[in-house]
């Protein structure tokens, strides 16, 4: 053997090569047979400790699915025990269902006076869809009258498909107090957390009956069989007219108002909040 001793050992009839090293290290040899046993040791305890982290992580992996289990159920209870809580209720306009962390009160029908009668309520009702009644008196007697209510969106590409179809609306409670809706702003301030964004949108300026402002959530729906115009009480954007005492800028003349509902909360942050 090139630099080195190369020796020929026999055990119980085998012959084995023990290879030494050169000079540099006279005293090491390598038998062939302890060579090979030592490596088939590594392995063999390689495998096992493969086999002990695989164990591991399973053991490791159950733990996990425990502990996400029981988060989960924590949060439900909690989340029941918020329900119970004091808090509040807002309606949140365009939609038959609440944001996640918000309870549904009930959802049904937007309503309101007709747009042509000057002496109805001005302000927008979110009507039930199982009224229960008191005394009545059936045909229009000396009283007010109430109606449905029908985006008017036809000069917007985006919701034109709902113009003439009738608004839905839901009433939601949440474990937090203080809502505010703030007009012209999608996103809500610091110390306030976002319930849902949308714009704001009210009756038409030039109609003989007045209305509120309201803020209809960004993704509308409309109720089933609910199309066809009927020119009752009526939900129009609302934009801004610069040239007398509202600032231009911030606001932009004849730009869409945007709207934001708000619940007061101090110890949350997200990404809402600016």
């Amino acid at each position: 053997m090139v630099g080195g001793i190369m020796l020929l050992l026999s055990f119980a009839g085998n012959f084995y090569f023990t290879t030494c090293l050169s000079n540099d290290e006279p005293h090491v040899c390598y038998n062939k047979f302890e060579y090979e046993f030592d490596v088939l040791q590594k392995l063999v305890m390689l495998e096992e400790k493969t086999k002990q982290q695989e164990e591991t992580s399973n053991a490791l992996r159950n733990e996990l699915s425990d502990a996400r289990n029981i988060i989960t159920l924590m949060k439900n209870k909690l989340s029941r025990t918020e329900r119970s809580f004091d808090g509040t209720t807002y309606t949140r306009w365009g939609r038959t269902i609440c944001p996640e962390e918000a309870f549904l009160v009930y959802d049904g029908y937007a309503g309101g006076g007709h747009y042509t009668h000057k002496g109805s309520g001005s302000n927008y009702l979110c009507l039930p869809k199982d009224p229960t009644w008191g005394q009545y008196i059936d045909g229009f007697q000396t009283a007010d009258r109430i109606y449905g209510a029908e985006y008017y969106t036809a000069d917007y590409p985006k919701w034109k498909h709902l113009h003439y179809q009738d608004v839905p609306c839901a009433v939601c409670r949440i474990p937090r107090n203080n809502v505010l809706m703030i007009p012209g702003r999608n996103i809500c301030y610091k110390d306030y957390v976002l319930e849902y964004s949308g714009y704001l949108m009210g009756g038409h300026y030039s109609h003989a009956s007045s209305s509120e402002y309201v803020c209809v959530d960004e993704k509308p729906e409309a109720l089933e069989a609910g199309n066809g115009a009927k020119d009752e009480k009526h939900f129009y954007f609302v934009e801004a007219s610069c040239g007398g005492a509202l600032k231009c800028p911030p606001y932009k003349h004849t730009r869409e108002l945007t709207c934001a509902v708000c619940s007061f909360s101090p110890a949350d942050r997200n990404e809402t909040q600016v």
